[in-house]
């Protein structure tokens, strides 16, 4: 595609696209067109286009496209060159689907450049031009974190190389889940997929915080709707009950479903076997104040700071969102890499971690700058990190078949390393609420905690240390490193066991109660890897002491967790390369940048 003039652009928008099943369903011989994700993704195409071509707010959308992307950092570090590379069948297909949506596009010179569709391909003009094979070859730890394959939040890696290469060009870059953006039938038929005021008021509080002059790192995002919980309905469906929480918060409500036994023997029944399903079940079972429970809010939403997920994890309503138009000023974006290496799925890694990372390091302004006010009048664009007021919509967030081996083998050990981190980055929970919602007591506590200039958490206080003498901890450091993160660890995860053995009502358990008390097998028939927080027999009532009282198979991941965390104080100091290698690189050649332009790039580089 080629642009005889320069495009305008007011923002970028980095979105991960997800295969899904298409990969499977690949024929080479009839190509991509029919696939499902592809069919979805060009259903959506009309509204992207009026939507990135809007007057005035124009700009691009960056989609990484991930099929083969560990595949592919594995041959860049072993040499492999772009046409050796596409040897691989998930990078071939990548690339099938690329050159696809390029045809598809070729004729409309508005919008093809405008759309930007990324494969891992084009991390091969990046780091294939690396020599020092001791680099390379951590590529793949650094970026996917292990050799088994991918995390979820792996894709979004990417990011940070769009936001390097865009440094000093004032065009911010937003992240969006691609559920926030392509919604189905919600949003594909609607005028610039409904999204056109979203990105109008991020932009202004872009630029509001660019502005000020007492502001220099910052981050902020976007909010889900979780507002509209307030709006009780006494007639309202079930069914519109339950959407209404499944797409209110970051954190998933499934841990808060109620256990019944009536219910899933229905779901046991022949009869009802082909019709009832875990989507009627989630339905029929919800309860209302579970949920509050467990989000740690009361009848008025207020977020409590006694319990709840807020309190061992991230704030509900105030966390930063990384699906939601999330947005790290360009100090953030050089001081610290992503969360990349760590081998396993945490929850709120890539949003309410790191910000809080970012917070302890003190990389971001103080809260009680005079930037949060205008004039004698509250700004909200500017007074909290997470936008209120700008609301983004998840689609529907149905629930899987495979709901328990799902809760119990994914999500919860997942949401449990999210709240061991947490731990190890905010060593006081009142630092994740905002003053507003602290008593007077807890703001005098609070304010002692701003006025201290290092960070007492364990994994911050280390790194800084590190950058402080710009060399990783030695065997002994580590050593003593190490024993802080598991005793801290140890101290959270007994909190968590005890929050969630709580999450009952009326004597009915939840899914978190029942696999923190270590009582999912009185309930379901299941092989899983992780059956309870605690090895089988251990009494619900005695607090864990030791490690022998974990689960062996969730201790063998928190000492995973462990090893990452150590690790990422290491590739800390190794980023000013990446930085350095990602820069260097003219301006033009890659795809994600600006002035990229297809035909130009593949006819001076060939």
């Amino acid at each position: 595609m080629t642009t005889q003039y320069p495009i305008p652009v007011r923002y970028v928008l980095y979105s991960h696209y997800p295969e899904g099943k298409d990969f499977d369903s690949y024929k080479p011989e009839k190509g991509p067109a029919e696939l499902e994700r592809v069919k979805s993704l060009v259903q959506h195409l009309p509204g992207l286009r009026g939507l990135l071509t809007w007057p005035g707010y124009e700009g691009l959308l960056v989609l990484f496209y991930a099929p083969g992307f560990a595949e592919c950092l594995d041959g860049i570090a072993e040499g492999k060159d772009e046409e050796t590379l596409l040897e691989i069948p998930r990078l071939r297909f990548a690339s099938a689907v690329q050159t696809y949506l390029k045809q598809l596009l070729e004729k409309d010179r508005v919008f093809a450049p405008r759309l930007r569709f990324v494969t891992p391909l084009d991390l091969q003009k990046i780091f294939g031009r690396m020599k020092d094979w001791k680099m390379t070859d951590q590529l793949r730890s650094w970026f996917v974190g292990s050799r088994e394959g991918g995390k979820y939040d792996s894709p979004k890696t990417v990011e940070a190389i769009v936001r390097l290469r865009l440094l000093g060009s004032g065009i911010p870059v937003f992240r969006l889940d691609h559920d926030v953006l392509f919604r189905g039938e919600d949003n594909w038929d609607k005028k610039n997929l409904e999204f056109s005021s979203t990105i109008g008021t991020c932009l202004k509080a872009y630029e509001k915080r660019r502005d000020s002059s007492n502001l220099s790192s910052f981050i902020f995002s976007a909010s889900y709707d979780h507002q509209s919980l307030r709006n009780h309905n006494p007639l309202a469906k079930k069914d519109e009950i339950f959407s209404k929480w499944s797409r209110a918060f970051a954190t998933r409500v499934f841990p808060a479903l109620p256990v019944r036994r009536d219910l899933i023997a229905r779901l046991k029944s022949k009869k009802a076997k082909s019709k009832y399903t875990w989507q009627d079940y989630a339905v029929e079972s919800f309860s209302q104040s579970l949920a509050h429970k467990f989000f740690g809010l009361d009848e008025n939403h207020k977020v409590s700071t006694k319990d709840g997920i807020g309190r061992i994890g991230a704030h509900p309503t105030a966390a930063v969102i990384s699906g939601a138009m999330l947005y790290l000023s360009d100090g953030a974006i050089l001081d610290l890499p992503p969360f990349s290496n760590f081998r396993l799925n945490v929850s709120w890694i890539d949003d309410h971690l790191k910000y809080c990372l970012h917070r302890e390091l003190r990389h971001l302004s103080r809260r009680n700058s005079k930037a949060y006010a205008t004039e004698t009048r509250y700004d909200p664009l500017l007074g909290h990190a997470r936008l209120d007021e700008v609301i983004v919509q998840k689609a529907r967030d149905d629930v899987r078949n495979d709901l328990p081996e799902y809760l119990f083998n994914e999500y919860l050990p997942t949401l449990l390393w999210g709240t061991v981190m947490d731990a190890w980055i905010t060593r006081d929970p009142l630092l994740k609420y905002r003053p507003e919602e602290l008593s007077a007591r807890d703001c005098k506590s609070f304010s002692k905690i701003l006025r201290k200039r290092e960070s007492e958490a364990v994994l911050p206080s280390a790194l800084q240390k590190a950058l402080r003498e710009n060399d990783g901890p030695g065997s002994t450091e580590r050593d003593s490193l190490e024993k802080k993160l598991l005793n801290a660890a140890l101290e959270r995860i007994n909190e968590v066991r005890n929050q969630w053995m709580k999450l009952t009502e009326d004597g009915v358990d939840t899914f978190a109660s029942i696999w923190a008390k270590g009582e999912v097998g009185s309930y379901f028939r299941l092989t899983l890897k992780y059956p309870g927080i605690c090895v089988p027999g251990f009494p619900a009532g005695r607090r864990i002491t030791n490690f022998d009282h974990i689960d062996r198979h969730l201790f063998d991941g928190l000492k995973r967790l462990v090893e990452d965390a150590i690790k990422y104080i290491e590739w800390t100091l190794k980023w000013p390369t990446i930085v350095q290698v990602l820069r260097s690189i003219e301006q033009g050649t890659l795809r994600t940048d600006l002035s990229f332009d297809l035909e130009t790039v593949e006819h001076e580089y060939s």
